[in-house]
Order: structure tokens, then sequence, then C-alpha cells
């Protein structure tokens, strides 16, 4: 279980770490969406590698913020009944939630988005916009942001199991978002 832990904490780090860059991604998109308009109305002149350049680092964030947002656990919840429960039982059922939904749901996405990478790839896939970015790196991003978040949701069903076993601290009750 120790070894397990370690590598929890090592998964932890490892999503921080990327989301807390890619996070800056935020302002990139803001900023190149600042300069498309402005270069439009002042210069009359776009770019839509400018504005594909600003959905393509939007969906980043989503990609790449998913798995830190779960560690922080940051994800809306709404729920009635699950504060109410004893910390233990609250455990069980993030853990259950973890193994029964989160980690198949993700692997059922990696599997199929490597396939449409890999297709993007092949064909070297660009945007059907004159000017436009090609569409296989981000198309690679679906998979590796969904890793993360499986590698993440599994952090957390380990730190479920440290809970239950008293290696970890009970976490506390949480309100709804």
């Amino acid at each position: 279980m120790d070894a397990l832990l370690r590598l929890s904490d090592f998964i932890d780090t490892l999503n921080r770490r990327i989301g807390q860059a890619a996070m800056w991604l935020v302002l990139g998109s803001v900023l190149l969406s600042a300069l498309t308009a402005t270069l439009r109305y002042t210069l009359d002149w776009g770019s839509n590698a400018m504005i594909e350049g600003q959905w393509f680092m939007f969906g980043l964030v989503f990609l790449f913020c998913a798995p830190w947002t779960l560690l922080e656990r940051g994800h809306v919840r709404v729920d009635i009944l699950h504060n109410r429960l004893p910390p233990r039982v609250r455990v069980g059922i993030d853990i259950l939630g973890g193994l029964l939904f989160l980690l198949p749901v993700c692997v059922l996405v990696i599997v199929d988005a490597w396939d449409y990478f890999l297709i993007s790839f092949h064909q070297n896939e660009a945007s059907y916009n004159p000017g436009g970015l090609i569409w296989w790196p981000m198309k690679l991003a679906i998979p590796v942001g969904f890793t993360l978040l499986a590698l993440q949701g599994l952090s957390e069903v380990i730190k479920g199991f440290g809970a239950l076993t008293g290696r970890r601290p009970l976490p506390a009750a949480q309100g709804g978002h």
C-alpha cells in the first residue's frame, strides 16, 4: 500500500504541475482573441490560424486542467445525501464511482480518441479553412488529457483505500459547488 500511495503522490504532483501550466493558456487565449479582434477591426485583417488557435488553447485548458480539478475536488457536486453520510461511507462511494464510472469512461474515450488521432496523423489532417492549423496535435491532446484524468482517478481510488486502511486521513465533508 505504501508504494501505491507514493505512486498516488507522484500522479498528484504531475497533474498539479500540468494543470498549473495549462491554466496560463486561458490568458493566451484571451490575448489571442483580443489581438484577432483588434487586427480585424483596425487593419481589416483576419487569420483562421489565430481563430483556431484560440479554441485549441481553450480545449487544452479543459483537457489538462480537469485532472487537477479532480485532485483539488473542485468539480461540481450536487448532492443531498453524500455529505450527511459517515466519512468511511463517503470514501467508499467515491471509490466505487471512480472504479465503476470514471475509469471505464476514460478508457473508452482514450481508446476511441487514439484511433481518431492516428487517422488524423496519418492523413496529416488540417483545417478546412484556408490558413488554418493542422488538427492532429489537438486530437492527440484528447487521449493524453483523458489518460491524465484516468491516472488522477486511479490516484483518488488509491487515496480512498489509504483512508479506509488508516494510512491517509478521511476527507472532510464538502458542500456542493
